[in-house]
């Protein structure tokens, strides 16, 4: 059984990588066309409003997938239960929104706004059709289904938002990009799966999972509003062009860190619930998974910071040259975001909602104070305190997890300091020889990275990193089959 679910871990992973690197990949091509088709504007535009519809969708999930993986052997009435009351509460959410519009819009001081949320916003109700499925797909760890509807729904959003943008239609191709791939995406969830609502609804199962979900509500409900809430003062306060240009940072840094950390968090949750039983099996899973996981984040967030000013002149031209610094600062707050996540899973999949609730929370409101205090620094300033209350939350987050599996804060830094150091002292390196380089741009950003990768492997192989041994079993078991 333990091999099975081994098997079925590291098959989750890979498979869920691959959902991720294609999807992300297909975003990344489209983010290079249709920035150099669209405004920074434009792309502000969106910003200020995703943190309406991020709230709204925190709402319509209400933490009952969250609570679906958590149970052990949740009931078809539980599915059917789940499924009505998504689709429910993301009507009443998009009706809210469609007469919210013109004051969002007002809000902002840009007219426009009110047609965009009210397109925008029918997502709300597309996507409730497809979170029952999800989790269940999630639950089974069943990723190469995931990871297939992804692609292809990611695809179809970005073809039709290039067709869009090349003819002319502006932020409208944004809108309609989010919406066709949403679309596609229930579709395709529809044909994998097999399950089907009938109808039945139980107010004393919705009960029971809310014991749960709940708390988990609550809790993304703070975390949503803390993520976002600097594209709300940068566009209330700035400008929406600023916005854009903080945007086209935040998708860019999303491709090294955020997106290992979905991976992460898509397998590992489900995992660690399925463990939470055994708690030896369930300390040994996690210090591998935070060492192999740590092993790549670490290195490839430093890389992008060495490389970021000619990447994104390569990528997007100097029209978005104002974005490199926050792409920076970024990518060192968010290399410990994957630890962060980790370490959260592990007090969901346990069931302590509470712990989990009081200290989401608690750190969330520290940080919206900071993010409050810090704007008089401007953004730079603003990032920077986001960047140190990251490191204060795994602290936090370690000491918390210490007490619950004795894998606490000294003990994840044993097994993960050395690989931060030698990532940033590889960093420094390349960064270093690079600068004596006296040809082309581009040519200096490849030595950089070949240098930077031959350096850094050489190294891990050397000291005998832990995240390096696993990913040469991984690679010997497949060469094996």
């Amino acid at each position: 059984m333990q091999d099975n679910l081994k098997t079925k871990t590291i098959g989750g992973m890979i498979w869920s990588g691959i959902g991720k690197i294609g999807t992300m990949g297909i975003s990344f091509i489209s983010n290079l066309v249709l920035a150099r088709l669209l405004m920074p504007s434009d792309y502000g535009c969106i910003g200020m409003l995703y943190i309406f519809i991020a709230i709204s969708d925190i709402f319509v999930r209400g933490g009952l997938g969250s609570a679906l993986i958590q149970k052990k052997s949740p009931t078809h009435i539980d599915y059917t239960t789940v499924f009505y009351w998504n689709l429910s509460v993301s009507f009443i959410f998009f009706v809210a929104l469609f007469f919210l519009a013109p004051s969002i819009a007002d809000f902002y001081d840009t007219p426009i706004l009110k047609k965009l949320l009210r397109v925008q916003s029918a997502v709300l109700i597309i996507n409730s059709f497809s979170l029952v499925q999800q989790t269940q797909l999630q639950k089974q760890l069943r990723f190469k289904s995931l990871s297939i509807r992804n692609i292809i729904a990611s695809f179809c959003g970005t073809t039709v938002a290039i067709i869009m943008a090349f003819r002319g239609f502006g932020v409208w191709s944004l809108v309609f990009s989010t919406l066709i791939s949403g679309c596609v995406s229930v579709l395709l969830l529809w044909k994998m799966s097999s399950w089907r609502p009938s109808l039945e609804f139980s107010f004393t199962s919705l009960k029971q999972l809310f014991n749960f979900g709940g708390l988990m509500l609550l809790s993304g409900l703070v975390e949503t509003i803390y993520t976002n809430l600097q594209s709300l003062i940068i566009g209330k306060i700035f400008s929406s062009k600023d916005l854009g240009f903080f945007t086209q940072a935040k998708k860019m840094e999303e491709v090294p860190t955020v997106a290992l950390s979905t991976i992460v968090n898509d397998v590992s949750f489900p995992v660690f619930s399925s463990l939470q039983d055994n708690k030896d099996r369930l300390l040994n899973g996690v210090k591998k998974n935070i060492q192999a996981v740590t092993f790549l984040n670490f290195p490839i967030a430093i890389l992008f910071i060495v490389i970021a000013q000619p990447l994104f002149v390569l990528l997007f031209t100097h029209k978005w040259d104002e974005s490199i610094p926050y792409f920076q600062i970024l990518c060192f707050s968010n290399m410990i975001f994957t630890l962060n996540t980790i370490n959260t899973n592990i007090i969901k999949s346990l069931g302590k909602s509470k712990i989990y609730f009081i200290l989401q929370f608690s750190k969330r409101l520290i940080g919206i104070l900071l993010i409050v205090y810090s704007i008089k620094f401007g953004i730079i300033g603003m990032l920077w305190s986001i960047t140190i209350l990251s490191y204060l939350c795994f602290i936090i987050n370690a000491v918390i997890v210490g007490k619950l599996i004795n894998y606490g804060l000294i003990k994840q830094i044993k097994d993960v300091g050395l690989c931060f150091v030698v990532s940033f002292a590889v960093g420094y390196i390349t960064y270093f020889f690079g600068s004596f380089l006296s040809i082309n741009f581009i040519l200096v950003m490849f030595f950089q990275i070949i240098l930077f990768v031959i350096l850094y492997l050489v190294l891990s192989k050397v000291l005998h990193f832990e995240g390096f041994n696993i990913y040469v079993d991984i690679i010997k078991d497949k060469l094996k089959k």
